[in-house]
């Protein structure tokens, strides 16, 4: 099944699931997946931190509550690794760095919580759009010029 994740959710899938997020500009999508069980999870962020444990939109909540949820299905945290899609400059006339604040805290997140960064697409001024197959891991970006 394919299910297209919006900005400031997230998904788990597992089996034949594919996870999707389109139109990326500044936001960052952050996937993990777990090559032992082959559980995967896709945030589709807007900001960086909010630290409340609640609200999605929000890099370190998103990947806090995708870990919690990948283990409470068997994920086991040392086969987890991450990818990041996306954090490009939209708004570079305001000098606003959003995309760039979103990477930053995305990657400190991810070593916080232990996670390796096994690849990422970011930056830039290019839109995106991602797909995680979950059975097999692989992620697929598409870039919009």
């Amino acid at each position: 099944m394919k299910t297209e994740v919006h900005m400031g959710n997230i998904a788990i899938g597992k089996g034949q699931d594919t996870l999707c997020a389109r139109g990326i500009g500044s936001c960052v999508v952050v996937t993990l997946y777990c090559s032992k069980k082959k559980i995967g999870a896709l945030a589709h962020t807007m900001l960086a931190l909010k630290s409340d444990g609640k609200d999605n939109r929000y890099v370190d909540v998103a990947i806090c509550n995708m870990l919690k949820e990948m283990e409470a299905l068997g994920a086991m945290r040392q086969y987890i690794g991450a990818k990041l899609i996306g954090g490009a400059d939209m708004f570079a006339a305001f000098d606003l760095n959003i995309g760039e604040k979103n990477i930053s805290n995305a990657r400190e997140i991810l070593k916080q919580e232990g996670i390796n960064l096994i690849g990422e697409v970011v930056g830039g001024s290019q839109g995106r759009s991602v797909e995680l197959s979950i059975a097999s891991g692989i992620v697929t970006v598409k870039v919009r010029f």
